[in-house]
């Protein structure tokens, strides 16, 4: 790893929480999409909402659509760290993490077209565009799946002395992995915990990810504060 990369590093890693904050701002603070409208919400409600809150979920789109693409930095750090002994496992988490932005990206770009011009749109058109924006968010959970899985492999195949992290993220990488599925079960429900807003398809996925997301950037921040101590301590024999 050059100088560069090691000091890249750090504002790669921190532009995971970075994004945690920008999105729940956008997601909760302005769009106000938090809890999720109901799944059997009639076209007239869904309507009625991107309408008389049409700007604010504009609004919080945008800064959605910003944050989100924070993901990419702190993916190329993550493999970064996890890839060293596999060039096959970084490349894979790269390619996992570019298409999980490219999934997400779609999802604050949905619903600020569905707000961009409600009044001129049939409230089913209207209500299909926020179907589709929830989809995304919650359906297309396998490239997240996958890279989780990818980053466990890494982690738990990390024989050396000091490993660059600890196994317990390995184990926490495969529990992100497993219960970000029930996500993809929204499509057999409108009601009930597997629906779009119920407990196993919208409340634990998150919850998990935003877990991973935080308890992996403390062992990253970690594994950086060592790579820069041990270098100055062996350059001191």
């Amino acid at each position: 790893m050059t100088e560069l990369d090691a000091r890249l590093l750090w504002p790669f890693t921190w532009s995971g929480p970075a994004l945690a904050g920008i999105f729940g701002i956008g997601f909760v603070g302005l769009a106000q999409f938090f809890p999720p409208p109901a799944p059997t919400a009639d076209g007239a409600t869904i309507a009625r909402l991107y309408i008389e809150h049409g700007s604010a979920i504009k609004i919080g789109c945008f800064v959605m659509i910003v944050g989100l693409v924070l993901l990419i930095p702190w993916a190329i750090a993550l493999a970064a760290l996890t890839g060293r002994s596999s060039g096959l496992l970084r490349h894979g988490q790269i390619a996992c993490a570019a298409t999980s932005t490219t999934l997400i990206e779609i999802i604050p770009t949905t619903w600020a077209l569905a707000a961009f011009r409600p009044a001129d749109l049939s409230e089913g058109v209207t209500r299909a565009f926020n179907d589709f924006g929830w989809f995304m968010l919650l359906f297309a959970w396998p490239p997240f799946s996958l890279w989780s899985l990818l980053v466990a492999i890494a982690i738990l195949a990390d024989d050396g002395e000091t490993p660059t992290f600890p196994r317990w993220a390995g184990y926490l990488s495969l529990w992100n992995a497993m219960l970000l599925a029930p996500g993809g079960l929204m499509a057999f429900f409108k009601v009930g915990p597997f629906a779009w807003n119920g407990i196993m398809a919208f409340y634990v996925p998150l919850l998990v990810f935003f877990v991973w997301l935080v308890a992996i950037t403390v062992t990253m921040l970690r594994a950086n504060t060592r790579q820069r101590v041990e270098p100055l301590a062996s350059s001191d024999h």
